[in-house]
């Protein structure tokens, strides 16, 4: 069983008051409950003075405040209300599933709105719902004294909706008809509607089923070439692509080598060649004869034995005069022929000596061994 009570200290207060807060405490089975994720709105109708147990009129709205375990109602937002006697439920929606609680279960919580000092005299701080009901009062005691005609029935309002606010999940509903400037009777609906509580992710669906195999696909076109155009033709479309190469630009032949030309190259090639490989060979054949002569050059250059390029000089002096001996022509051989044969002839008879221009070509040859040999040992 749900209740409610209210603190005694604020059962009463005085009208004007705006600076005041009433101390509610709901309780559910005896046990606190938990206002988290709700939305507390307090709802207050009028009452008779004697007969708090049955409501007069709705009277007002507010929100409720969680302090501590309690709720609160700030008197600042039922400054509307007229000195008289309340009652006042508490509703808890729950912003998950829109459902609310009522406190109490049975009966109402009760409270007073006295007079103040300035009543009614005060003009500026009596509300409209006070000048509403002092209005209407006066109309009724008009209508029990003179009582005039039927009046003709009424304009039917019309209402058309205007727009239309999203307000937070934890903000008040609330709504305003404004009348239309060029036609008093329509009148334009606001509203200010909070947003509803984002719910929790739903349980993942199962896997679809895989689908068949799709239907065999229409047989492709095949390209062909049109016999005239020469162009690729897809089906019936001629896609202006030719499909033949164009034909190539004659040769220039003279850049060109004949055969008879090719093969006198190559024999022009192939004497060259020999000619090349015979003068390779001279030239290795020079330079082994002019590197013995180097290195009889340097043997003698190295030479520092005074001796030893005699004995060199005497055994070139040797040399030279045993190619000059073999130079010389021999004595002929007497011959069988009878003297009566031949006519006769005066001969001398060679001397081994040698001869004065012998002589002298063996001491030039001398001279220039000597001469030689000397400038070497120099």
């Amino acid at each position: 069983m749900r209740t409610l009570t209210i603190d005694d200290n604020w059962k009463d207060w005085k009208f004007g008051d705006t600076d005041a807060v009433m101390t509610f405490t709901a309780l559910d089975d005896d046990q606190v409950p938990d206002f988290t994720n709700r939305t507390l709105t307090f709802k207050i109708a009028d009452t008779a003075t004697n007969d708090l147990e049955h409501p007069k009129d709705f009277a007002a709205t507010a929100t409720g405040y969680v302090q501590d375990k309690n709720v609160i109602l700030k008197t600042e937002d039922v400054k509307q209300l007229t000195p008289g006697n309340y009652i006042v439920e508490l509703w808890a929606m729950s912003n998950d599933t829109q459902k609310d609680a009522i406190y109490p279960s049975k009966g109402f919580a009760q409270f007073t709105i006295e007079e103040n000092s300035m009543k009614v005299s005060d003009v500026t701080n009596i509300p409209s719902i006070t000048i509403n009901a002092f209005w209407n009062a006066v109309m009724q005691k008009v209508g029990a004294l003179t009582k005039g005609a039927k009046g003709d029935p009424g304009k039917t309002p019309k209402i058309v909706i205007g727009s239309v606010t999203k307000l937070a999940p934890n903000a008040q509903p609330s709504a305003t008809l404004v009348p239309l400037q060029s036609d008093p009777n329509t009148y334009t609906l606001n509203l200010q509607i909070p947003q509803g509580m984002q719910g929790e992710q739903g349980i993942q669906g199962l896997p679809g089923t895989p689908g068949g195999p799709g239907l065999n696909g229409n047989d492709g076109l095949t390209p062909s070439i049109d016999p005239k155009t020469k162009h690729w033709m897809i089906g019936n479309t001629d896609t202006g692509i030719v499909a033949e190469g164009q034909a190539g630009k004659d040769a220039d032949v003279s850049k060109f080598v004949t055969v008879e030309q090719f093969n006198a190259l190559r024999q022009t090639a192939s004497d060259n060649s020999t000619e090349l490989k015979a003068l390779q060979d001279s030239t290795n054949k020079n330079s082994e004869d002019l590197s013995n002569l180097k290195d009889q050059v340097n043997t003698l250059q190295n030479s520092t034995n005074l001796d030893e390029i005699k004995s060199q000089i005497a055994a070139l002096q040797t040399t030279v005069k045993e190619l000059q001996e073999a130079g010389k022509p021999t004595t002929p051989a007497k011959s069988d022929t009878p003297a009566s044969d031949k006519p006769a002839t005066s001969e001398p008879a060679k001397s081994d000596t040698p001869t004065s221009a012998d002589s002298a070509t063996s001491a030039s040859s001398a001279s220039a061994s000597d001469t030689s040999a000397s400038s070497a040992a120099q």
